[in-house]
């Protein structure tokens, strides 16, 4: 229940403070709305999968560290993908028969349309 009434309340003071004048100041809300939304949806799951404890400093300074190696995990699960990304051959080999194949088969159904609205006639 409080976490959907946080979540209003950032909306709320999002759609409020959007309603400024400059167009720079309304960049840096959005980004600082989706940030504050990233990292409470993101705490949130982790604390759901670990039972985090935020009772006790003790207990706080643990649950910290374990969302730290989370986010640590995933922003190195998120280079070496984009690494592989970078590696892979993105050239486009054998597209001239692949497209005369997919032409041909075109051009054929194409005929046996005519054909066939030929003779109906």
């Amino acid at each position: 229940m409080i976490s959907w009434i946080i979540i209003i309340v950032l909306v709320v003071i999002g759609v409020i403070l959007l309603k400024m004048n400059h167009f720079r100041h309304k960049m840096w809300i959005i980004v600082i709305l989706l940030l504050a939304l990233f990292l409470y949806a993101t705490l949130y799951v982790v604390n759901v999968q670990n039972n985090l404890d935020f009772t006790t400093f003790s207990g706080f300074v643990g649950s910290m560290k374990v969302y730290g190696g989370w986010l640590a995990n995933g922003f190195q699960n998120f280079k070496v993908l984009t690494g592989n990304a970078v590696k892979m051959d993105w050239t486009s080999t054998n597209s001239s028969q692949n497209t005369n194949a997919n032409t041909n088969l075109a051009d054929k159904t194409l005929v046996k349309k005519l054909s066939g609205a030929r003779l109906a006639r």
